[in-house]
């Protein structure tokens, strides 16, 4: 009889491969998290496998590009290499938040899905997803004259200075009043009369003006921003030239006429108003008017956007405490933050009007600080009214990853409970023992020692599975998990195919050693056609699934397809070497731990060959 030891030595090297398989399977499934270098694998969930949302909750969404760009209302073209980059941009974001590692598919031209597993806060992972992440630098110039050309001497009838009328009509119909608040301090007024069509002009005018007042006014009460209401200046060329600025909701029109009534202004160096008379007479009997609107701050494009930032990260005002961003920019962005900074410095010092940079995100004005000095360092800050720490660090996310190249819109939004997800893991862990106890359970009770065998083989099986999807890593979805307990029933279908051979065989009169490699040598073709079928089914599924963006069937393909190969493996490799080694060894003696249960028609000569070789 062979030895032991000539077994090992005759299969030695297979069976160093399966030890070490199952030394690498013990070691893999035993910490939670593996990390090596820059790669890393597990987390904070059951043997660190990645489980899907069905499993422990999340959150499912479908973005689609726009084809036109809400904000400058241009066609949108979506390319292949736009969806590329689209896809890795969020893949970026996504990473760098800590919400998890998302998995993200392309379905169809201008579809992306994406599902996020275990995120517990949906709607930031939505704000980081689908927020565009423009950003913009604007000069915002302050007083800027505008010459209403619109209106000109010929629309004007005449001018007249005096006391308020009884009954006036204001500009912004909500304060309109008989007694107005202007005629408490300077009851003197100046009266311009319009032609029709100037009177209409003046009138549209002035409601622009008024709605630009009220919502810097607003801002400005607000704390949002360092608003500049714009205003109309009027110059009368008369007698003497008279020119004064007029905020729109003083200008006051006469009730059911064309006439207009300004506040008429004190003298500068004595704070005195003229009389009526006097005001007449300063202005002539035919004086020349001209209009020109003051609006208090004109935003300008100076070709500096997010792009040309090299860094960005959240910090922390020194002096207030409050949470800001702090960015870097690259080389061309440096050198235009520093013309810009230094030109706005330049001119404040001539006329001692200080301009401002305007810093918008996605159209929306963040911050509006004035330039003191010159910025040439290449460094800036940014902070809001609403920033908060968390704010902060998405947002510094947001600009390092770069902006969306293309617009997306949120179509399909779907959360799984945390609790549903812990309850489908808990119910699928159930089925898969039970599952796997049966099937051992019957491959013993059965085959005996050639089960037990199988059995042992089937328990390899799992764990190399198991191993493997944690180190693809393959996400485990519910219908994945019914693909690993499916593959089960086929690794043990393999061995089903090989133990009946062997009894063929052992019938035929083979000795035990000739119909194990015979028994596996001619169930082979049936296993390897068998397994190549479903891989290509799995493959079909894969790649249906991919196109219409089928998780479920995309999960189980993987899934099936990983336990069909190792299936193979398993039964191949480790069942008939384990077979080998215990057919050189005195187990042989005992025929029946060899014969599946009611096989009681095999010839003794199979069982004692072995032995005569001895």
């Amino acid at each position: 009889m062979w030895s032991r030891r000539t077994a090992v030595r005759r299969f030695g090297r297979t069976v160093i491969i399966i030890v070490v398989l199952v030394a690498l399977t013990a070691a893999i499934l035993s910490f939670q998290e593996i990390k090596l270098g820059n790669f890393e694998r597990g987390g904070d969930t059951p043997l660190g496998l990645s489980l899907g949302l069905d499993l422990q909750g999340g959150s499912h969404l479908v973005y689609r590009a726009l084809l036109v760009d809400p904000q400058t209302n241009e066609k949108v073209i979506v390319t292949e290499d736009q969806m590329e980059a689209l896809k890795r941009t969020i893949e970026r974001r996504v990473n760098a938040s800590g919400l998890g590692e998302p998995i993200i598919q392309r379905l169809g031209d201008d579809r992306l899905l994406i599902q996020l597993p275990g995120v517990s806060d949906p709607g930031r992972a939505k704000s980081l997803i689908g927020e565009t992440a423009r950003l913009e630098f604007k000069r915002r110039t302050i007083n800027v004259p505008v010459e209403l050309e619109q209106l000109n001497q010929d629309d004007i009838v005449g001018v007249t200075a005096d006391f308020f009328p009884d009954l006036l009509t204001s500009a912004d119909e909500s304060t309109a009043t008989t007694t107005p608040e202007v005629s408490e301090p300077n009851p003197l007024v100046l009266m311009i009369d319009f032609t029709p069509q100037g009177a209409a002009e003046f009138q549209i005018v002035l409601d622009r003006l008024v709605d630009t007042f009220l919502v810097a006014s607003a801002l400005i009460e607000q704390g949002n921003s360092p608003s500049v209401p714009s205003r109309l200046d009027i110059t009368i060329e008369g007698e003497t030239q008279l020119r004064f600025e007029a905020s729109p909701l003083t200008i006051l029109q006469l009730t059911t006429s064309t006439t207009y009534a300004f506040a008429y202004p004190a003298d500068r160096e004595t704070g005195n108003v003229p009389t009526p008379a006097e005001a007449q007479a300063q202005i002539g009997l035919n004086p020349r008017v001209f209009f020109t609107e003051i609006q208090g701050q004109a935003d300008e494009d100076i070709g500096l956007t997010g792009d040309d930032l090299a860094r960005a990260f959240p910090g922390q005002n020194q002096t207030s405490g409050i949470p800001i961003v702090n960015i870097e920019f690259n080389d061309r962005g440096t050198r235009i933050f520093g013309e810009t900074t230094s030109d706005i410095v330049l001119k404040q010092q001539t006329t001692g009007v200080a301009d401002q940079i305007a810093i918008f995100l996605d159209e929306d004005e963040l911050i509006a600080p004035v330039v003191q000095t010159a910025i040439t360092a290449g460094t800036a800050i940014i902070s809001g009214q609403d920033f908060t720490v968390e704010r902060v660090r998405d947002l510094a996310l947001l600009l390092e990853s770069g902006r969306l190249p293309i617009p997306i819109e949120l179509i399909q939004e779907r959360d799984v409970d945390a609790i549903l997800g812990e309850d489908s893991l808990a119910k699928s862990v159930v089925a898969g023992f039970i599952g796997l106890g049966l099937v051992l359970v019957f491959m013993t009770l059965y085959y005996r020692l050639p089960g037990l065998i199988a059995s042992v083989a089937l328990v390899l099986y799992s764990g190399m599975v198991l191993a493997i999807f944690k180190i693809m890593p393959v996400t485990l979805t519910l219908s994945g998990v019914a693909a690993a307990i499916l593959s089960i029933g086929m690794a043990v279908d393999a061995n089903i195919l090989i133990f009946e051979r062997m009894k063929d065989e052992l019938r035929a009169g083979r000795t035990l050693l000739s119909a194990i490699n015979i028994g596996f040598d001619r169930a082979w073709p049936a296993i390897r056609d068998g397994n190549v079928s479903t891989l290509i089914t799995c493959g079909i599924l894969f790649w249906f699934s991919d196109q219409l963006g089928a998780t479920i069937v995309q999960g189980f393909s993987v899934t099936l397809a990983v336990g069909v190969l190792v299936s193979m493996f398993s039964a191949i490799t480790v069942s008939r070497t384990l077979l080998r080694v215990l057919g050189t060894t005195g187990l042989t003696r005992r025929v029946s731990w060899w014969l599946p249960s009611g096989a009681s028609d095999i010839p003794q000569q199979a069982a004692t060959s072995v032995a005569q070789r001895s």
